[in-house]
C-alpha cells in the first residue's frame, strides 16, 4: 500500500530509474524507527535485529519498486510479487521477472534461462567492488543518514551516463544505427567526432573488462530462447 500511494504521484512518461530513487527515498518516511536523526546515531548498532529488518526490507521492495517502475513508464497495470503462500512459489529472481513481463496468464513463470542469467549478472554487478556507486553509498551512510537515503543515493549516482546509464546509452546508439548496413558510416562518424560510441574502453580495466567474459556466453544462451 505505501508503494502504491508512492507511485501514484508519478507522471506517465516519467523515467524508471528517477521513479526507484524517489520511491526508494520516500520508503524511509514509512519507517521512523529506522531514522538516526529521530532514534538515535547508535540505532543500529544497539539493535541488530533493527539494522537487519532495514536490509530485508530494502531487498524485499527493491524488486517491486524496479518493475512497477518499468510498468508504469510502459503504461501497463502492475504485477504484485508472488506471495509465499501461492502453489508454485518463485525464487526472487523469477519473482522480479514475473512481476516485470507477466500480461495475462495467471501461471505465468519467466523462463528459466533468462532467471539464470540475470542470476549471474547480478553477482558480477554486486562483486565488482568499491566503484562509484558502491562508494556514494558508503559515504552516505558514514555520515549517519537513514538506509534508504543511502540507498536512494547510491542509485541516484548509477543512474548517470558515464557509469550504470552507460548500458542505456549503448541500447540507445544501437537503435540509432538501426542495421548492419549502417555501421561504416556511424564509424565514420565516430571518427570524425560526429558522433559518440558507447560500450567500448573502460576507466579500470583498461585491458578488458573480466565480466565481460561471463557476459558474452550468457547474451549467446538468452539469445538462444529470445
Amino acid at each position: 500500500n505505501n508503494l502504491g500511494t508512492i507511485m501514484a504521484q508519478f507522471r506517465y512518461d516519467a523515467h524508471p530509474c528517477g521513479m526507484l530513487i524517489s520511491s526508494v527515498s520516500a520508503l524511509g518516511t514509512f519507517f521512523p524507527e529506522a531514522n538516526p536523526a529521530l532514534q538515535g546515531l547508535d540505532v543500529f548498532t544497539k539493535s541488530a535485529e533493527t539494522r537487519d529488518r532495514q536490509i530485508l526490507r530494502l531487498l524485499g521492495k527493491m524488486p517491486t519498486i524496479a518493475a512497477q517502475s518499468y510498468r508504469h513508464r510502459l503504461g501497463r497495470p502492475y504485477n504484485t510479487p508472488m506471495s509465499s503462500q501461492d502453489v508454485t512459489p518463485l525464487s526472487y529472481t523469477e519473482n522480479f521477472l514475473y512481476m516485470l513481463d507477466r500480461l495475462s496468464e495467471n501461471q505465468y513463470r519467466p523462463h528459466p534461462t533468462l532467471v539464470k542469467a540475470l542470476d549471474k549478472i547480478w553477482i558480477l554487478h554486486a562483486e565488482h567492488g568499491l566503484n562509484c556507486s558502491t562508494a556514494t553509498l558508503r559515504q552516505l551512510a558514514s555520515t549517519g543518514v537513514d538506509p534508504y537515503s543511502a540507498v536512494a543515493g547510491s542509485a541516484a549516482a548509477l543512474y548517470g551516463g558515464l557509469h550504470g546509464g552507460a548500458n542505456e546509452a549503448v541500447l540507445r546508439m544501437l537503435e540509432n544505427i538501426g542495421s548492419v548496413d549502417n555501421i561504416p558510416a556511424f564509424i565514420e562518424n565516430v571518427k570524425a567526432r560526429k558522433s559518440k560510441l558507447f560500450g567500448f574502453g573502460h576507466r579500470v580495466y583498461k585491458a578488458y573488462d573480466p565480466r565481460a567474459t561471463i557476459l558474452k556466453k550468457i547474451a549467446y544462451e538468452v539469445f538462444e530462447v529470445t
